[in-house]
């Protein structure tokens, strides 16, 4: 059997704030261009920044006779949206910025972006075409450094629906995601993944839906030039997935969504790495009243993670959420998540 390690628990965080949006204004170009500027403000609440033990002397660690800091994260977009017969465009430009207020060599500014066009070349042959790219810090539970990792997750993707009828479709797709580290990250490195996808969807009139979708990908670690047997560090991989996706639209506010899916990952020359399993999750929002709401959910993921005492990661989160719409241009926010993380297959004895 393969030994089996608990990651560091008690990662809770509480994020506390109020969140400020910007007032939305048409373009002036013609009556079908949609222009939105949005500005917000969030403070969050971190207890344990570096997910230090809690018999850890900060002091000594990191300098600081405490764990904790307060984060003031700015937001600053403009999203545009523009259809053109059947056809849809859209983009969406981000600056996240992020002030800690005792460890500033943590702050920094995401930039971020997305666009898509939202293609249709029959009423009942369309898709996307879209692209993303999203900043943030790598966070400690992971990374172990107590230095700044940026992470930054570039995606392209295709996809298409046929409609066979009323409220059966065939879709598929394919999709490219790189992930890059301003660090160097070897438990997680720097790595693409391509995907191609094909499946079956139910679609309600009412928006609830159910999807089966096969996918297969093939991936590489692209900053590695060859493999590093010592470390049994590998520079290609694949990975399988079938998912099962549903959506449950109860009312115009409140919905239940789920997903359960096999996931499998092979190495190209050392399979001591290969791990698979069960992964998912279940998310529901209810509209209490017209200005409040609740958001729920529990999930389990599977990741890689390669060190000599694990392969990958087996997660899971368990959030709750109440939203209050205190105006027009004001909503009130508050979070509490609740995770554990299980490092899995280790490739050499490691102290437990």
């Amino acid at each position: 059997m393969r030994p089996r390690r608990t990651a560091r628990r008690g990662s809770r965080r509480a994020a506390l704030g109020l969140a400020l949006a910007g007032a939305a204004w048409p373009a002036a170009a013609d009556q079908f261009d949609t222009l939105n500027v949005n500005v917000g403000a969030t403070v969050l609440f971190d207890d344990n920044v570096f997910r230090l033990s809690s018999g850890a002397d900060p002091n000594r660690l990191i300098g600081s006779p405490t764990k904790a800091d307060t984060i003031t994260v700015t937001t600053a977009g403009l999203r545009l949206s523009k259809p053109v017969s059947l056809q849809r465009f859209e983009l969406g430009l981000n600056l996240v910025d992020y002030r800690y207020d005792r460890f500033k060599f943590l702050s920094f500014t995401a930039r971020n972006y997305d666009a898509a066009w939202r293609w249709s070349l029959t009423p009942r042959f369309s898709g996307s075409l879209s692209a993303d790219r999203n900043q943030a810090l790598s966070s400690f539970a992971d990374f172990t450094g107590f230095v700044r990792n940026l992470r930054t997750v570039e995606t392209q993707r295709l996809t298409g629906s046929y409609e066979i009828d009323g409220v059966w479709r065939l879709v598929g797709g394919a999709s490219r995601t790189e992930t890059a580290n301003s660090q160097v990250f070897i438990a997680d490195f720097d790595n693409r993944l391509s995907n191609v996808e094909g499946g079956l969807r139910y679609q309600a009139p009412s928006g609830s839906f159910a999807q089966l979708v096969a996918r297969a990908g093939s991936g590489d670690f692209f900053k590695r030039p060859a493999p590093l047997a010592a470390g049994l560090l590998d520079t290609k991989f694949r990975q399988n997935e079938l998912e099962g996706r549903l959506r449950w639209q109860a009312t115009g506010k409140s919905s239940v969504n789920a997903r359960l899916a096999w996931l499998e990952r092979s190495h190209e020359n050392f399979a001591q790495r290969d791990y698979s399993g069960w992964v998912g999750s279940l998310d529901a929002d209810w509209g209490l009243t017209g200005k409040t709401s609740i958001a729920a959910g529990v999930r389990r993921d599977l990741a890689s993670f390669q060190l000599a005492s694990s392969s990958f990661t087996r997660a899971h989160r368990l959030y709750v959420g109440p939203t209050w719409e205190v105006s027009a241009k004001a909503v009130a926010r508050a979070r509490l998540e609740v995770s554990t993380r299980d490092f899995l297959g280790a490739v050499a004895n490691t102290p437990q």
